[in-house]
């Protein structure tokens, strides 16, 4: 395991410092997405004018022709939001140290890395299976806001979608939520906050509060998943110091979650 400092920061002033990462990374992730959605409306535009399909047609006919980014441009949205936002934090706030690197190297070449990576993945799955039998026993479905987005892509682009969700969202996710904001508050001696606190963040992130449109009782499960994978994947990054095993239980969650799909249809 590697070691937390032994001379915390006093909470204060820990909680100031996440609190500005979390900051900067909110800012970030809402300037990129404007500037991803923005990109995007403009080639859907140029695409109408190509095309000729807004010749004569008043604003509002044209706005219903640039509709919605589809399965592709969603991915790809999320790559330029969440995955730029990782990478610009990752440079800025918390660049990869010479003695960092050694442990992770030192890390990977242990039979041990792996097989608790295998392991926090099987617990992350066992978790969301948990959870989802407790919100069926209460009549609630377990079915996240992004499932339209699996669904529809998985029917289409299958291969392109277990590149996406086995591969590099698990980078920049890991990235994001344990290399740079868990990181703050391991590094200022305070790893089982960081680990709570990343957990949730990472939560909202995939079920934004107020924003999903779901109710308290249909929210709250999946938070509770969502928080606990992150809380895993902390640990796991903390146990070994290596962010390629974390990157490895998320990607194995996520691949076992498409392989039920696959397994048990598309519209499960």
């Amino acid at each position: 395991m590697v070691p937390t400092p032994l001379n915390p920061l006093p909470l204060g002033r820990a909680l100031r410092r996440f609190a500005l990462d979390v900051l900067i990374v909110a800012v970030l992730f809402a300037l990129l997405s404007l500037l991803g959605g923005v990109g995007w409306g403009v080639w859907r535009g140029v695409m109408i004018a190509l095309h000729g399909e807004a010749n004569g047609q008043d604003a509002h006919a044209i706005m219903a022709a640039v509709g919605q980014p589809g399965p592709l441009a969603t991915m790809l949205l999320s790559i330029v939001g969440v995955g730029g936002t990782a990478l610009i934090a990752l440079l800025w706030r918390a660049p990869p140290r010479a003695s960092e690197r050694q442990v992770a190297r030192q890390a990977l070449r242990l039979p041990a890395t792996w097989l608790l990576a295998l392991m926090a993945g099987s617990v992350a799955i066992l978790c969301s299976i948990v959870v989802g039998q407790v919100a069926a026993s209460m009549q609630e479905q377990l079915d996240p806001s992004n499932m339209s987005l699996v669904r529809g892509t998985l029917g289409r682009y299958p291969a392109l979608l277990v590149l996406f969700a086995v591969i590099l969202a698990p980078i920049y996710e890991e990235v994001l939520f344990r290399r740079v904001l868990f990181r703050r508050l391991w590094q200022d001696g305070w790893p089982i906050l960081g680990m709570a606190a990343s957990g949730l963040l990472f939560a909202f992130m995939h079920e934004p509060p107020l924003l999903g449109g779901k109710s308290l009782a249909a929210a709250l499960p999946l938070w509770a998943v969502y928080t606990a994978m992150g809380i895993v994947f902390a640990w796991v990054y903390r146990r070994t110091g290596s962010l390629a095993a974390s990157i490895l239980a998320h990607g194995l969650n996520n691949a076992f979650a498409i392989g039920m799909m696959l397994a048990f249809g598309i519209s499960t």
